[in-house]
């Protein structure tokens, strides 16, 4: 392979695995406490409780609400490296001398940390807006299964001569009874 091109290779792996380093300890006491109770609901969601499907619908919008914030300063963050990183070209570029091939080349490299800032910034805003996509999803599928139960209770309440409607997959493992 071509040495210049390995170098370049290397110089972008070694730039992307700083710039996930940070995004990921910037981000990490934010994503902990939802991992972990995204874990928690894991490991115990066949045993929960309406009231326990409730409050952890409630303490995922919660964390929701805190995400959507953080991730909106994220956004406004890269704006503002996108514009400094703007500035400090045209700043620059104005200064340098010699032919505007030679200053365009080097205001773009004069401009690059700004430009590392905004790519560093977009990242975490798209690493919040994921996170917080998955965390809406999650709430929805609380949400199904509190109605499932809410449901199952409604009918146990009734007593055992109450026609209690099928599951799809119970319909599908029993399709001879209609």
């Amino acid at each position: 392979m071509n040495a210049k091109l390995e170098n370049a290779l290397t110089n972008v792996e070694t730039t992307y695995s700083e710039l996930v380093e940070i995004a990921n300890s910037m981000l990490k006491p934010m994503f902990d406490p939802i991992n972990q109770l995204v874990s928690t609901i894991n490991s115990t969601v066949n045993a929960l409780s309406i009231e326990h499907i409730r409050d952890y619908i409630l303490q995922l919008q919660l964390k929701a609400f805190e995400i959507s914030e953080t991730k909106e300063k994220a956004a406004l963050k890269a704006e503002l490296a996108e514009t400094l990183q703007k500035e400090k070209y045209a700043v620059s570029f104005n200064s340098l001398e010699g032919s505007a091939a030679v200053k365009d080349k080097l205001a773009l490299v004069e401009a690059s940390s700004e430009a590392v800032s905004e790519t560093l910034y977009n990242l975490i805003a798209n690493l919040l807006k994921t996170k917080l996509d998955q965390l809406h999803r999650l709430v929805d599928a609380l949400k199904s299964i509190l109605m499932s139960r809410m449901q199952e209770t409604k009918f146990m309440s009734l007593g055992s001569n109450a026609d209690i409607p099928e599951t799809v997959g119970q319909a599908y493992q029993n399709p001879n009874k209609f």
